[in-house]
C-alpha cells in the first residue's frame, strides 16, 4: 500500500490535500481511477463486483495509510462506494446490479442520498416524501433537504413512504432515481463556507419505473440496518481526525506566539494532549471491535460516531484558533486554488476557519450527537 501510494500522490496532488483545499471533481475522479487500476477503487466490495474483497481490517489499514500519505478522501464518491454499493450488492436483482455497480466503480455515475426532509429533525422514519405505485411506475412527491451534491450526481437513492400501516418503520421502500427524470426539481444551499455542496430536492409527480425499486417494497428500514452494517466501524472517520491532527503539529511548529512558538506554550501543549488522548482511545476502541465486528450493535456505532465526529470537530477549532488573525479573512476563490498572487499571511491557514465552520454539521448530519447520546442510554439502562 505504501508503495503504491509514495508513486500516485503526486506532490502537487499532496500539497493541496495537506493545504486542505477544496479539490475539484475531476480530481477526484482521477484518484478513484487510479484507484480502481490497482484493484482498489472499492475496498469494501466483493471480488466478484469489482471490489478489492478485503476485510474491515485490511480496509481500515488501507485507509489509515492514505491519510498518512496526504491522499484525497473521494468525498464524491462517498454516497456510491459506501451506500449504494452495498445496498445493490446485497438486495438489487443481477440486472441493477450490472446496472449501477460499474459506474460506481469507475466514478462514471455520481449518487446523492435522498433521506432527510424538512420538518422531519432526525427522525428519518418520520418521512414524508410518498410514492404510489400506478401501473408500471411509482409517482414520487414530496422534498428532501440538506442533499449533497445532487446537482452533481445522476441518482438518487430515495427513500420514500409507500404504506401508513403498521408502525413508523414499516412502508418505507428503497427507489434508485435518475434525477434527470421530469418533476425533479434541485435547489442550490449554500453553506456557510461559501460553497455549494447541498440541495433541496422537490419531487413533483415524478414517475419513477417499478424496476427501479431495491428490494422488496416496505422493507427500506431492514435493508439499510442489515446491508451497511459493516461500515459502522468507519463511523468515526479516523483517518481524518489523524489527517487533521498532523495539520495541527505542523501549525503549531511554523506560528509564531511571543517570544517563542506556538508548539512550545505550555498551554497549547496541554489542548493537544488532551485531543491526542482522545484520539488514541478512539483508535484503541475501533481496533478493538474490527477484531470482533460481530459484537458491533446501534450503542457501539452511535459510540463511535459521536466520539468521532466531536473530536474531529475540536480538532478543526483549535487549527483555526492556532492560526490567529489569519484565519479570519474569508477568500472563496482561494479554498479551491490556493493563493494565486501575494499570500495574505500563510497559506495554511486559508481553509482553517471555513473547514471548522461547515464541519459543525457533522455532529447534526447521520443522526445528531444527541440521539447518538439516546441510543447509547437505551442500550446501556434500558431508558425509555
Amino acid at each position: 500500500m505504501r508503495v503504491f501510494l509514495r508513486a500516485s500522490v503526486t506532490p502537487a496532488l499532496r500539497e493541496r490535500v495537506q493545504a486542505g483545499n477544496y479539490l475539484q471533481k475531476d480530481e477526484y475522479l482521477a484518484w478513484q481511477k487510479a484507484l480502481g487500476a490497482r484493484g482498489w477503487g472499492a475496498p469494501n466490495w466483493p471480488v466478484e463486483h469489482g471490489g478489492a474483497g478485503w476485510s474491515a481490517l485490511q480496509k481500515y489499514v488501507f485507509e489509515d495509510e492514505s491519510a498518512r500519505m496526504e491522499a484525497p478522501i473521494p468525498v464524491y464518491l462517498r454516497n456510491g462506494l459506501h451506500i449504494v454499493g452495498p445496498l445493490v450488492i446485497r438486495f438489487g436483482r443481477d440486472d441493477q446490479k450490472a446496472r449501477y455497480l460499474p459506474r460506481i466503480l469507475n466514478g462514471d455515475e455520481l449518487w446523492a442520498q435522498g433521506f432527510s426532509e424538512p420538518g422531519a429533525g432526525s427522525d428519518l422514519a418520520a418521512l414524508r416524501c410518498a410514492a404510489s405505485l400506478e401501473g408500471e411506475a411509482y409517482i414520487v412527491n414530496g422534498t428532501k433537504i440538506w442533499t449533497s451534491l445532487a446537482h452533481l450526481s445522476a441518482h438518487c437513492l430515495l427513500l420514500v413512504r409507500t404504506s401508513s400501516h403498521g408502525s413508523k418503520h414499516d412502508g418505507i421502500t428503497i427507489l434508485l432515481v435518475d434525477l434527470s427524470l421530469p418533476g425533479i426539481t434541485i435547489r442550490p444551499i449554500n453553506a456557510i463556507d461559501g460553497y455549494h455542496h447541498l440541495n433541496q430536492v422537490t419531487f413533483d409527480n415524478v414517475r419513477v419505473p417499478v424496476d427501479c425499486r431495491l428490494g422488496e417494497e416496505g422493507n427500506a428500514w431492514k435493508m439499510i440496518g442489515v446491508g451497511l452494517d459493516a461500515e459502522r466501524l468507519f463511523l468515526a472517520d479516523i483517518g481524518l481526525s489523524k489527517s487533521l491532527l498532523r495539520r495541527l503539529r505542523t501549525i503549531a511548529a511554523h506560528m509564531p506566539h511571543g517570544d517563542g512558538i506556538l508548539s512550545g506554550q505550555t498551554w497549547f501543549g496541554d489542548r493537544l494532549s488532551r485531543l491526542e488522548i482522545r484520539l488514541i482511545a478512539l483508535d484503541g476502541m475501533v481496533l478493538r471491535l474490527l477484531h470482533a465486528p460481530d459484537r458491533i450493535t446501534s450503542k457501539e456505532a452511535s459510540m463511535l460516531k459521536l466520539r468521532g465526529t466531536e473530536l474531529a470537530q475540536d480538532i478543526s477549532q483549535l487549527m483555526s484558533e492556532a492560526a490567529g488573525m489569519h484565519a479570519l479573512p474569508y477568500h472563496h476563490d482561494v479554498l479551491g486554488g490556493g493563493w494565486q498572487g501575494k499570500p495574505i499571511g500563510p497559506a495554511f491557514a486559508t481553509t482553517l476557519t471555513p473547514f471548522f465552520l461547515f464541519w459543525r454539521k457533522a455532529t447534526i448530519s447521520g443522526g445528531t450527537s444527541e440521539i447518538q447520546k439516546n441510543i447509547i442510554a437505551r442500550s446501556l439502562f434500558g431508558a425509555k
